[in-house]
């Protein structure tokens, strides 16, 4: 044999994978043609079962790796937990000593919860961290805030719980929608239900706070009307960026004059439904600029610019949007 067993083993991994050079390979395949120890170890290299082996052996290490993380996660999880103890068992004894009975211990235990939830669950949660987090975390925050209401003797507390709701929501409603499983027929509608989700939590804000402060008519009339003029722009947001199968240059210009013309009507559509509130393009005058001397005028000279930059700056995007669209059927 013109070459050594132990150079072409060398070269085998490279000849089985197809990376070796062309002269490579011919030195192997006549060492093949000679040599039967070498045509054996190609033969078990080809077999599958091997590969399989190889993938099993790997997984258990890696499996093996993923509970030995978690046993360190959870260990740590637990002294922190321990740690946290202390000042609640210290707080306990503290306020039965002076003779206050158990109320703002409340107030510490679920502040120590609170804290709690956001260092000890994400240690000790197997998967799905993040909504395993932001659940017990939002059931610490709703107690925290129960017992402050309850030990101050106050009402305020659908009103904060309502608000923090609707703040968390905002955020973390579309981590939430991908991280649960829904049915098949929802999965393409997961902006849809986070749009609806967050408009839920707004209007349910919108009214325990007319409940609070007692509103009268003014209040729910206009209250309502000003949200559902901007939910339905979210909504055409959502239409558009999620249904629609229009470039992002379309996309873009559709939205941006979509937007101009709500914010620029905004005070208009507030005068509709609150006839002594000022502003309202009826009031421009541009010969006065923005000079601040005349609020109203200001502000209709503000609104009246922002609806004609954003028109404008839209029909330019419409029209990169559409010789995008010439070109690329072209």
């Amino acid at each position: 044999m013109k070459y050594q067993c132990d150079m072409i083993e060398d070269l085998l991994p490279l000849y089985q994978d197809h990376i070796c050079s062309e002269a490579s390979r011919q030195i192997v395949e006549e060492h093949l043609q000679e040599c039967e120890h070498c045509r054996s170890t190609v033969g078990l290299m080809r077999d599958a079962s091997l590969e399989n082996q190889l993938q099993k052996e790997c997984g258990h290490v890696l499996a093996e790796h993923r509970k030995s993380e978690n046993r360190k996660m959870i260990t740590a999880g637990a002294v922190t937990a321990a740690i946290l103890l202390i000042p609640v068992i210290v707080c306990l004894i503290c306020n039965l000593a002076v003779g206050h009975g158990l109320d703002w211990f409340f107030i510490v235990l679920t502040a120590i919860l609170l804290t709690a939830s956001l260092l000890v669950v994400p240690m000790v949660a197997a998967e799905k961290k993040l909504l395993w987090t932001l659940l017990c975390s939002t059931c610490a925050l709703l107690a925290l805030l129960l017992t402050c209401c309850i030990y101050s003797g106050g009402n305020w507390f659908f009103v904060a719980a309502v608000s923090c709701l609707f703040g968390i929501s905002l955020i973390f409603a579309p981590y939430v929608v991908r991280a649960i499983a829904l049915p098949q027929k929802l999965q393409k509608h997961k902006a849809l239900l986070v749009y609806l989700w967050d408009s839920l939590w707004l209007y349910l804000l919108l009214i325990v706070c007319g409940i609070f402060v007692g509103g009268g008519h003014t209040y729910w009339k206009v209250s309502l009307a000003v949200a559902t003029y901007y939910v339905v722009l979210a909504f055409l947001w959502v239409l558009i960026l999620r249904y629609l199968r229009w470039n992002r240059w379309t996309k873009a210009g559709v939205l941006t004059i979509l937007t101009g013309i709500w914010g620029g009507l905004t005070n208009d559509v507030i005068k509709r439904f609150l006839p002594s509130a000022n502003g309202g393009l009826e009031h421009v005058d541009l010969s006065q600029g923005f000079s601040v001397r005349d609020v109203d005028v200001f502000g209709a000279n503000i609104h009246l610019t922002v609806l004609v930059v954003s028109i404008l700056a839209g029909i330019v995007c419409l029209l990169v949007g559409i010789g995008k669209g010439k070109g690329d059927k072209e």
